[in-house]
């Protein structure tokens, strides 16, 4: 049943090539949505889930893991799977589920039989989800600031995103030049920098280039990358990953 020594299967490469749920959600985050923030952490990996609190329903999910590759991977196929679940139906997954999702054949294992150990970190983070949801939905209903009319549901929300995924390539290059002139840019050129809009993928992949003091500075990739990201979420669409052009 076990892979041959380092070898992975197709699906679990093409996972790691792409990963899209990367990155952390905060209480400010959810309170602006009237949603349950979930957090949960098992050893090198930590879930991110935004709830639905009148339906019990996961919105979105992200996770960071600090594990090498198979705990991104792992962490990864776990939000995808969930997102669009109740959180009992997500609770109810197993980490043979997870691996079952990244094989190839149903019968050969997707990873090392020396990294399948790290599946374990589904079992944990579920059992912590479901002891800590109740309290995180308690958390959501009594700091909500917002009138029942007001709440967006699911299905509201889903539109947003249908609204933006449904605008044609040169309309969301337009929005996104629109939060970097307004937003972004001028904090950048205040520090002798700029960045230049370049693509954008599948309404949530925005490739950029770096001009300027930005190009060498070290926190092009972490606290300048974080920033981008996280502005263009709140303004336009909260799935969308910014990826530098290197």
């Amino acid at each position: 049943m076990a892979v041959a020594e380092e070898k992975f299967s197709a699906k679990f490469e093409e996972v790691a090539l792409n990963i899209k749920h990367r990155g952390a959600y905060y209480q400010e985050d959810a309170s602006e949505k009237g949603m349950a923030l979930i957090e949960a952490k098992y050893k090198d990996t930590k879930i991110y889930w935004l709830a639905d609190v009148q339906e019990d329903r996961i919105f979105s999910a992200r996770f960071f893991a600090y594990g090498g590759k198979v705990s991104l991977v792992i962490a990864e196929t776990l939000c995808n799977m969930v997102e669009g679940l109740t959180v009992e139906e997500a609770c109810s997954l197993l980490k043979t589920d997870v691996d079952a999702n990244l094989r190839d054949n149903p019968d050969v294992a997707c990873v090392p039989e020396s990294k399948q150990k790290a599946f374990d970190t589904v079992d944990e983070i579920l059992k912590l989800v479901k002891e800590q949801y109740i309290a995180a939905k308690g958390v959501a209903i009594a700091s909500a600031s917002i009138n029942k009319e007001d709440f967006k549901s699911t299905n509201e929300l889903n539109l947003i995103a249908q609204s933006w995924l449904g605008l044609t390539l040169e309309e969301q290059k337009e929005q996104i030049e629109l939060v970097l002139d307004e937003h972004i840019r001028p904090a950048l050129i205040t520090d002798g920098g700029n960045v230049k809009l370049l693509d954008v993928t599948d309404g949530e992949k925005v490739l950029v280039q770096y001009q300027g003091a930005c190009g060498s500075c070290g926190s092009s990739l972490g606290a300048t990358l974080s920033f981008m990201e996280s502005t263009l979420r709140k303004h336009i669409y909260n799935e969308i990953n910014v990826v530098p052009q290197v």
